[in-house]
């Protein structure tokens, strides 16, 4: 299902978006599906109160999404149905023809796998083209499922940081050698590591393992991969990036982006997800309704910000 493209350029309405998220007939249905009642009081104040509500749908408890199980209930299709409203599962191909940078959002190995042949697509086609390719991830380790799947495309592969290089190295062909620097005990102590490799050339290649801002309950996430890409790449103001993730993270990783990359360093902003059937892959309900939650908890953050940088009155 095609969708409105996730966009953002200095100057637009940063929390637009969210807002039409909220606004959605569907979301409303699924809170009531469920047993809430619809929330009222400012916008900020209506996303605090589904973020709590949505508590019911995290699956994951700080685990890996890999061991989230399809428990939405009798009522799954309702749930479902609700979900594609919410343009959970819609694709939008890139708007542009040339960007600046793509960012490759790490994640789980299939998933990184499935984004970055959807890249080599966009690029082998001419649908785009691109000064700058950026693989972001952190140090860690595969399980033992996801090490299964990768032996494929990243046999040598141990950590999440290692299959990003493997999958730049063997898509991204050329004669050139990598350049490889890390700050930190990458064994030891992965969680506040940092990688970052890179190859000239055009386009130029860099993967990234950012180290977390909160080690001590887990490893980096989306938005300190931003972080490091930002501070090392130095992205001008107005630089172009095309984020490439999966579709069903596109709307948090989005307004993730807006909130660390698009407002603090004035950047144009595009997220497309890899097409829903990519791979063959089909996603259980409760593994939506956890994203769900994510854009919720995404919004609150990315309105909170924007409010803290207007002026006072």
């Amino acid at each position: 299902m095609a969708s409105q493209p996730l966009t953002f350029a200095p100057g637009d309405d940063p929390i637009g978006r969210v807002r039409e998220f909220i606004d959605k007939p569907a979301l409303r249905a699924l809170v009531e599906q469920f047993g809430g009642s619809w929330p009222k009081g400012d916008l900020p104040e209506i996303l605090r109160t589904l973020v709590e509500f949505s508590a019911m749908w995290d699956r994951r408890q700080g685990a890996c999404r890999l061991d989230i199980q399809d428990d939405a209930g009798s009522d799954s299709e309702r749930a479902m149905a609700a979900v594609e409203q919410l343009g959970l599962c819609d694709y939008a191909p890139p708007q542009e023809r040339s960007y600046d940078w793509v960012l490759v959002l790490g994640g789980l190995a299939a998933g990184c796998h499935r984004r970055t042949k959807h890249l080599v697509r966009l690029l082998t086609e001419g649908v785009i083209e691109t000064d700058g390719i950026c693989l972001l991830g952190s140090f860690r380790d595969l399980r033992k499922d996801e090490l299964t799947s990768s032996t494929q495309f990243a046999s040598r592969a141990t950590t999440e940081a290692d299959l990003l290089l493997e999958l730049a190295t063997r898509e991204f062909r050329s004669e050139r050698a990598w350049t490889v620097e890390v700050d930190g005990d990458r064994t030891m102590t992965p969680r506040v590591a940092q990688l970052h490799a890179w190859r000239a050339g055009k386009p130029e290649v860099h993967v990234f393992a950012a180290r977390s801002s909160q080690p001590e309950q887990r490893a980096a996430n989306t938005a300190d991969t931003y972080e490091q890409a930002a501070h090392a790449l130095m992205f001008p103001p107005k630089a172009r990036l095309l984020l490439v993730t999966t579709h069903l993270y596109a709307l948090y990783q989005h307004f993730d982006a807006v909130r660390v990359l698009g407002l603090p360093h004035q950047l144009c902003v595009e997220t497309i997800g890899t097409p829903p059937r990519s791979g063959g892959r089909i996603w259980p309900t409760t593994w939506y309704l956890q994203e769900v939650r994510s854009t919720l908890q995404a919004g609150l953050r990315l309105v909170t910000a924007a409010e803290s940088r207007r002026p006072p009155r």
